[in-house]
C-alpha cells in the first residue's frame, strides 16, 4: 500500500509505478485502486491513467478505480462541483465505487465492503487525516482529528507558553462558525500569526488575532483541467483550463518562500499578509 502524503512516500509510489513495466502483464499489474475520494484521492486518481499509459504503453488495458464512503464521489466539494468532478473522472476513464470502503487488502487484491474483489498490485491510500502525534502530548481540548483547539491568538489554552499552528490546531477563521482545515492555504497564515505572536509575547508587544475569512479550493483533475471554488459553500468560479492556470500559480508560486530580499521576506511574514486575492 502506498500514499503521497510526504515527499519520500510519493517517491516510493513513483518508483513502484515505474517498476510495473518490468512485471508480466496481468489484471493486477494494470489496475490501481485509490482509497479515499477527498481532494488528494481525486487528484491522484485523475492523474493516474496518463501515468500508467506512459509507463505501460498506450494500448495497455489499464484500470484506475476510486473508492469512497460518500454516496457520490466528490460530494465533499459541494453540490455545484459534483458534475465537474464526474466529467473529469469520465474523461480520465476512472471508475468510481461510491458508498463503500476498502474492507481488506490482500496480496494482489483489495476487497470492498460490498464484497467486490478487485485484482490490483497498487493501492494508494488517501482516506482520512490526523494531526501529528506530538499534538496529543499537549493538554486541553482536541478535535476528532487530534488537533488542539486553539484560542484567537493560537495559544494552546492549557499549555502555557505553547502556540499551535498548521495541522496541529483547530482555529476559528471567522465569526461565522468556520474553522481552519488541514491545507497549505490555512497553514501558511496560521504559521505567520503563530510565529508573530510567539515573538511578540516574548518582548511584551500586542498579539495579533488569527482571522482568515476567505476560503477557496483549487482541485487539479488531470487532463480535464482544474476546479476552483470560493467560499465555504464552494461556489464554482473557474473550471478546466482557467482553473488549471490558477492551480499552477498556487503550486509554483504562492506556496513557496519569496525571493531572498529583506523587504519581501518581512512583507510576507506579516501576520495580516493574505495570499489568496
Amino acid at each position: 500500500m502506498f500514499d503521497a502524503d510526504q515527499y519520500d512516500s510519493a517517491q516510493r509510489l513513483g518508483a513502484h509505478l515505474t517498476a510495473l513495466a518490468d512485471r508480466p502483464e496481468t489484471v493486477a499489474r494494470n489496475t490501481v485502486v485509490v482509497a479515499g475520494g477527498g481532494l488528494t484521492g481525486l487528484e491522484t486518481a485523475t492523474e493516474m491513467p496518463d501515468r500508467l499509459r506512459a509507463i505501460l504503453g498506450p494500448d495497455a488495458a489499464i484500470r484506475t478505480i476510486i473508492v469512497d464512503t460518500a454516496a457520490t464521489i466528490g460530494a465533499n466539494m459541494g453540490a455545484e462541483a459534483i458534475p465537474h468532478v464526474q466529467a473529469a473522472l469520465d474523461q480520465a476513464g476512472v471508475e468510481a465505487r461510491a458508498g463503500v470502503r476498502v474492507a481488506a487488502i490482500e496480496p494482489g487484491a483489495v476487497v470492498l465492503s460490498s464484497g467486490e474483489r478487485i485484482e490490483t498490485d497498487t493501492v494508494v491510500w488517501s482516506a482520512g487525516m490526523r494531526a501529528h502525534p506530538l499534538a496529543a502530548s499537549l493538554p486541553g481540548e482536541h478535535d476528532g482529528l487530534g488537533r488542539v483547539v486553539g484560542d484567537a491568538f493560537l495559544h494552546a489554552p492549557d499549555a502555557p507558553g505553547v502556540f499551535v499552528t498548521g495541522d496541529t490546531v483547530k482555529a476559528a477563521t471567522d465569526d461565522q462558525g468556520n474553522f481552519s482545515v488541514m491545507s497549505c492555504q490555512h497553514a501558511l497564515s496560521l504559521g505567520r500569526v503563530a510565529g508573530h505572536n510567539a515573538a511578540a509575547e516574548l518582548v511584551g508587544l500586542p498579539l495579533h488575532p488569527y482571522s482568515q475569512p476567505k476560503y477557496v479550493t483549487c482541485l487539479d483533475l488531470g487532463p480535464w483541467g482544474a476546479l476552483y471554488t470560493e467560499g465555504w459553500d464552494r461556489a464554482v468560479r473557474f473550471t478546466r483550463d482557467e482553473g488549471k492556470a490558477v492551480k499552477r500559480e498556487i503550486n509554483g508560486v504562492w506556496i513557496y518562500p519569496p525571493a531572498p530580499d529583506r523587504a519581501a521576506v518581512f512583507a510576507v511574514a506579516a501576520p495580516e499578509y493574505v495570499i489568496v486575492p
